[in-house]
């Protein structure tokens, strides 16, 4: 299921960094969802629960940032996102995990992705993150 803007958080302002979400868990969506608006700083522009609804999400509503998980049913976010920068270089993207291994977490920094932030984060490290990659930094 891909959304463009779910009601719940159809803020989109121009003053509001654009956040996308794709998590295989509705719970983690939401939760996120609520803390980017909560922030003040940032919008939920779409999300997606796998890789095919990712690619239908960013062809209908391009995001500033992406929060990627790395495993998702129809595939990896390791491998989706290389191709993600290729055809949209202008998103940023965050890698969404719960894995905390020096190689994991140095290969998706080594190799195109803006940052890394772990599923269990505080969610002031969370907006910490958006805004970081947002702005061009890496997390």
């Amino acid at each position: 299921m891909t959304k463009n803007n779910h009601s719940q958080f159809s803020t989109l302002n121009s003053r509001f960094i654009r956040v996308a979400i794709v998590d295989d868990h509705h719970l983690v969506i939401d939760g996120l969802g609520k803390k980017n608006i909560e922030s003040g700083i940032a919008c939920l522009a779409g999300y997606a629960h796998n890789v095919a609804g990712c690619w239908g999400m960013l062809k209908a509503s391009l995001p500033d940032v992406l929060m990627l998980d790395i495993n998702l049913p129809d595939g990896s976010g390791m491998d989706l996102y290389p191709q993600i920068k290729e055809k949209y270089p202008s998103v940023k993207i965050l890698m969404l995990t719960n894995y905390d291994e020096y190689s994991v977490i140095s290969h998706v920094l080594n190799n195109g992705a803006s940052g890394y932030i772990l599923k269990n984060s505080m969610p002031e490290e969370i907006i910490e993150g958006i805004r970081a990659v947002a702005s061009g930094k890496r997390f």
